[in-house]
């Protein structure tokens, strides 16, 4: 076994194709995900072990660089092809030793581990004590968005919408059944111009609901990539050619993660919301998708709202990881930190004017 970093353009299009087939795959670690923290002046990589020149396991890094701070996060992983406790091991290993070389003070790892019985094939279900003799359990930077776990609807016992639009309870049924004769269109973006249109929607709906995401000037290069690549669906809905939602899925792992979305709040309800996550369920069972994660998080609405659709929630358990490689640097950044956290979204925006 041969283990590599790389970023080079022939191995980032076998890695996608990994993650995308491999069932702990993660949006996270597709190839155009990690490249969009080169917007914030980050960098990131690649790590693979290769037997006969094909790919049996790895991870990928985010390089986080601020002033003369840098820390390698591994948002999500390692992933193998199998639960091969020595390859996992070795990747593991490989992360603070890479780390050291770079010359990061730190580096952190999120290991998608649960002893849940559903979907458990999309986590690992090893004892991870051995994996991390080295590390200490927790999670000190914050900076690299990484997954608590999966909101999962079950789909594996299901092979029509009907069946499972069955099991639904009957207030979602109805108004699923209500969205669709609202004689709404649903429509799956291709265009810069398409895309542009259901993006700006989710930023109104970020804004309106006091929550941040990326700027479309930022993410379009991913975001355009993706679709292209046949990794995302942004999905729209309309009425009368008016935007009326859209939302925006990425598959990996053998299933499709509902990442961002947003609806026009107008009377009378067209149920909108409704219709394109019915859509996306469709979707996933028409790919024979064995599930569909929904997401975790948003507000108490919005969570009332995806937790109607069956949803079974499955929380990593003790899946973050640390190693402090240099305590004098970190313990520097951990003081300058306190200063600097209130103003996170403003220097996310002054590090994307710098790159640019």
């Amino acid at each position: 076994m041969e283990i590599i970093f790389t970023k080079e353009p022939f191995y980032l299009q076998l890695w996608d194709e990994f993650i995308s087939k491999n069932n702990i795959g993660s949006h996270l670690v597709l190839s155009s995900w990690l490249h969009s923290y080169q917007s914030y002046g980050f960098d990131y990589e690649i790590c693979l072990a290769l037997e006969n020149a094909n790919i049996i396991g790895g991870y990928g890094a985010i390089i986080s660089k601020f002033l003369f701070f840098k820390f390698y996060i591994v948002p999500i992983g390692p992933q193998i092809n199998s639960e091969n406790q020595a390859v996992l091991k070795k990747l593991i290993d490989a992360i603070p030793v890479r780390a050291k070389k770079m010359r990061c003070c730190y580096c952190q790892i999120n290991y998608p581990y649960s002893e849940n019985k559903i979907g458990n094939h999309h986590l690992y279900n090893l004892k991870n004590e051995f994996l991390f003799t080295d590390f200490s359990k927790g999670e000190l930077f914050k900076y690299v968005y990484s997954s608590n776990g999966l909101n999962w609807i079950d789909l594996k016992n299901y092979t029509n919408p009907d069946e499972i639009l069955a099991d639904f309870k009957t207030s979602v049924r109805r108004d699923i059944r209500s969205s669709l004769r609202k004689n709404q269109v649903v429509k799956y973006l291709k265009t810069t111009d398409e895309i542009k249109l259901g993006y700006d929607l989710c930023l109104l709906n970020a804004k309106n609901a006091n929550y941040s995401i990326r700027d479309w000037k930022s993410f379009k290069p991913t975001l355009l990539n993706l679709i292209k690549n046949n990794q995302a669906k942004f999905i729209a809905v309309f009425y009368k050619n008016d935007i009326k939602g859209a939302l925006l899925l990425i598959k990996a792992g053998n299933f499709y993660t509902y990442i961002i979305g947003g609806t026009k709040k107008e009377k009378p309800d067209l149920l909108t919301g409704h219709l394109l996550q019915w859509e996306a369920i469709n979707l996933s069972i028409a790919e024979n998708c064995d599930g569909y994660n929904i997401s975790l998080g948003g507000s108490d609405g919005v969570q009332q709202f995806k937790n109607s659709f069956n949803t079974k929630t499955i929380l990593y358990q003790d899946s973050k990881y640390y190693l402090i490689l240099n305590s004098v640097v970190f313990n520097f950044f951990l003081s300058f930190e306190k200063k600097i956290k209130p103003l996170k979204k403003y220097i996310a925006k002054i590090l994307f004017f710098i790159k640019n």
